[in-house]
């Protein structure tokens, strides 16, 4: 069952979790509180103040980075290294000039650092966001802009050489969550456990990925974001957050996971 909690700042939307979870514990279910990386260790000290030492045992919390870790470490983790920042300009400039003849629009950029710079981080907002090198090409097929299209095409490209250039032996961490959703396909991390997600602001189309195989796996889910619900404007303060819960909706639906009502806390 997916069941929402909505409410507004400082409506004991948190409380209400670590209370389901406490109750979850206590009748010897394994949970799963996931949180925003900043958060971790402030959670984990209300999970263990609230639940005490022995119910805490129970409940794993976790950040998207945690996350990737522990599922590395349970399935064997992957014998390469992480690329540091300066690694990855690096890289990224060879990938520029070793596709330098083929760009259409990008070819005087190749070998100036900048653009090396530029190219890393618009890959990894393609990458954060679940786009790849096919979807830049299927999107520059539908435009009637030759500029436009070049320019997607040539990214197309630099995104797929920087990639085959990385993976030979090393990891981009910007592919860490891609990598988990892979391992997850196998991997029954929340398989028999109950879910609870709290705090965030809004998911990353990697991190949506990552709820996809949560509920393909387990149907306890249970998702806490600010909202008002009794606000009906069509654009209003949250709007991202109702169209990331829409999202969440659809993705349960699919899984055939059905959503119990809503619990609005306003007071």
């Amino acid at each position: 069952m997916l069941k929402f909690i909505f409410g507004l700042p400082a409506s004991s939307k948190t409380y209400t979790v670590l209370d389901k979870i406490k109750k979850c514990a206590e009748s010897g279910k394994q949970a799963v509180l996931l949180v925003p990386e900043q958060f971790s260790f402030e959670s984990e000290r209300a999970v263990l103040k609230g639940l005490g030492d022995q119910l805490s045992q129970s409940v794993a919390v976790m950040s998207f980075s945690r996350l990737c870790d522990e599922v590395g470490r349970n399935t064997g983790g992957i014998a390469a290294g992480t690329l540091t920042d300066a690694q990855k300009v690096v890289f990224m400039n060879r990938a520029l000039l070793s596709v330098k003849e083929s760009l259409t629009l990008w070819q005087r950029y190749c070998g100036i650092v900048s653009f090396a710079k530029t190219m890393l981080d618009t890959v990894g907002e393609f990458k954060i966001n679940s786009v790849t090198a096919d979807d830049l090409r299927l999107a520059a097929a539908d435009l009637n802009s030759e500029k436009l299209k070049h320019k997607l095409n040539d990214a197309a490209i630099i995104y797929e050489a920087y990639d085959m250039l990385v993976g030979e032996k090393y990891i981009d961490p910007a592919d860490e969550l891609t990598r988990l959703y892979t391992k997850l396909s196998d991997y029954k991390y929340f398989e028999n456990k109950a879910v609870f997600i709290d705090s965030f602001k809004g998911f990353t189309g990697q991190q949506f990925k990552i709820i996809d195989r949560i509920l393909a796996q387990t149907d306890e889910v249970t998702v806490s974001l600010t909202n008002d619900p009794r606000l009906n404007a069509e654009f209003n303060v949250f709007t991202n957050i109702r169209a990331a819960a829409e999202k969440i909706r659809r993705i349960a639906a699919r899984h055939a996971v059905k959503e119990d009502e809503p619990l609005c806390l306003f007071e």
